[in-house]
């Protein structure tokens, strides 16, 4: 018994990475720099702590606008979604593809609220049939 849980544990260990990328299409190997993620930490204060590719204005409290460098997202669209430090509820607004990202941290009662956040983004490049 020892033995075949041994050798089920090694086949998973030895096969599972390399499966990896035809399971998940986020998957690249291994220093291979993905241009269509980019992720990143953002401090209370709009400074970059973790990430590149791209650049925080802090507009207010709790109002962030976020933009891409344009090699990240060839097709200029992009899908985003925000984690914050703390309990309030970010809401993430595009206008068009290609455009800034707006991000709007709000607290229980509706106001605006200065948190550090991390989000990541990636491209929605159109699909072709």
């Amino acid at each position: 018994m020892n033995r075949l849980v041994t050798l089920l544990a090694l086949a998973v260990a030895l096969g599972g990475p390399a499966s990896a990328a035809a399971v998940s299409p986020y998957a690249a190997p291994l220093g291979v720099n993905n241009t269509d993620v980019v992720a990143g930490q953002v401090s209370v204060e709009g400074v970059i702590e973790r990430g590149f590719g791209f650049r925080v204005h802090r507009d207010s409290a709790g109002a962030y606008l976020i933009k891409f460098d344009r090699r990240y997202f060839p097709s200029g669209c992009a899908a985003m979604v925000v984690s914050p430090n703390a309990a309030v509820f970010p809401v993430v607004t595009q206008s068009q593809c290609g455009g800034d990202f707006n991000v709007s941290l709000y607290d229980s009662g509706g106001h605006l609220t200065a948190t550090g956040f991390q989000f990541i983004a990636r491209e929605d490049a159109p699909q072709h049939p």
